[in-house]
């Protein structure tokens, strides 16, 4: 019993690893977006889904003096270590943290200027229903923002386009014939707009932000975009040959002599989408 414990403490803190290298990683990308959401000074925010609070910080900086930002998430390894995180930082009065999950999100009606639903929408079972709960909670008026990538998009060179093609259609394959627990769905970005259309949002725009990494890149990087890569192989196992999920691996290996993050020509790209609906 104790061994299946420890696993399990261990897998959650690889999980909020991965989410603090992807952070680090796109912070540059992530402020420009929190810039695009023209979030006012005093404005009361939801960070719904706000895992380790990163994004929640970006969004402090934009209600300053008076406004305030709350945090929601479901996982308590991922907000325990957001209200410590809080403890480091200097607009830390103006956030607070919660527990609650998407369905019955714990607040009354129409109090919300704004609501951000960063990297969610994935996991989502039932997406009308957390959109009108989303919808429920904000002011008339207020504004709704889903962000979401879309797997569509994922280009790493130098590897044969062939290759990556292959993989992506694996990983595309087994999502959908063997679909995993809990649900995953890796081409969310090109749904969310016709989502806000659907459930009535007015003014909807959708912008895309093509994610691109440049050689030389730190560890923060490297351990993203492998672990990106680590997952589809993974994923679309039950369709790969050996041969094709070896080739793939040894590019990411750095003890192999196919290991490409470190060569100057290296590029990377990924797709990442943000809606916006108003209330």
């Amino acid at each position: 019993m104790q061994k299946k414990e420890d696993k399990t403490e261990e897998l959650e803190l690889i999980d909020l690893e991965w989410l603090l290298d992807h952070h680090k990683s796109k912070e540059q990308e992530r402020i420009q977006m929190v810039d695009s959401f023209n979030i006012k000074p005093g404005d009361v925010v939801l960070d719904l889904g706000c895992g380790p609070g990163l994004w929640t910080s970006l969004m402090a900086e934009k209600v300053k003096p008076n406004g305030k930002v709350i945090g929601i998430d479901k996982t308590p390894e991922l907000l325990n270590f957001a209200i410590k995180n809080l403890e480091k930082d200097p607009l830390r009065h103006l956030i607070e943290f919660r527990k609650s999950d998407f369905y019955e999100i714990p607040f009354r009606s129409d109090i919300f200027d704004f609501i951000f639903f960063g990297n969610c929408f994935a996991y989502v079972e039932d997406h009308f229903e957390v959109i009108e709960e989303m919808k429920r909670i904000t002011k008339p008026g207020g504004r709704v923002a889903a962000k979401d990538f879309d797997g569509g998009v994922f280009i790493v060179h130098p590897i044969d386009p062939w290759l990556t093609f292959r993989i992506l259609s694996a990983a595309a394959q087994s999502l959908k014939e063997k679909p995993i627990e809990p649900k995953f769905d890796n081409f969310t970005g090109r749904q969310m707009h016709g989502f806000f259309l659907k459930a009535g949002f007015k003014d909807v725009t959708t912008t895309s932000y093509a994610i691109q990494k440049l050689s030389p890149l730190n560890q923060e990087i490297k351990n993203y975009i492998t672990g990106n890569a680590e997952w589809l192989v993974k994923a679309g196992s039950p369709y790969l040959s050996e041969e094709d999920a070896q080739q793939w691996k040894s590019h990411f290996d750095p003890n192999s002599e196919n290991y490409i993050l470190d060569l100057e020509e290296f590029y990377f790209c990924m797709l990442e989408i943000i809606t916006i609906g108003t209330v």
